[in-house]
C-alpha cells in the first residue's frame, strides 16, 4: 500500500484514536455512540468521493488515450495508397507487389 494520504484512512485513524480516549463505561454514553456514527459516516463519505475522483481520473486518461489513438490513426491513414480504380484504399504495409 502506498504511503499516500487519504482522507477515509485518516478519519479511520482519528476514530480508533477516539475511541481510546474513553473508558469502556463512558464509551456506551449517547453523545460518545452518537459522535462515532458521524466520524464512521464521514468515512464513508470520504470513500465515496474518492471512489469518484478515481473514477474521473480514469475516465480521463480513457479521453486522453483516445484522442493519442485516433491521431496515430489518421497519420496512417494518410499513407494508405489509392488503387488505380481510385475507389478502393489499399493500406501500403511494405509487402513487394
Amino acid at each position: 500500500m502506498s504511503n499516500a494520504l487519504n482522507l477515509s484512512a485518516e478519519i479511520a485513524h482519528a476514530a480508533e484514536g477516539f475511541d481510546k480516549l474513553f473508558s469502556p463505561v463512558r464509551s456506551r454514553d449517547p453523545d460518545v455512540v452518537e459522535f462515532r456514527k458521524v466520524l464512521k459516516l464521514l468515512g464513508k463519505l470520504a470513500e465515496s468521493l474518492e471512489r469518484e475522483v478515481q473514477i474521473y481520473r480514469l475516465s480521463e486518461a480513457g479521453r486522453l488515450g483516445r484522442e493519442v489513438i485516433e491521431q496515430l490513426a489518421r497519420e496512417a491513414a494518410a499513407s494508405f495508397v489509392l488503387n488505380s480504380e481510385g475507389n478502393v484504399i489499399r493500406p501500403d504495409f511494405g509487402r513487394k507487389s
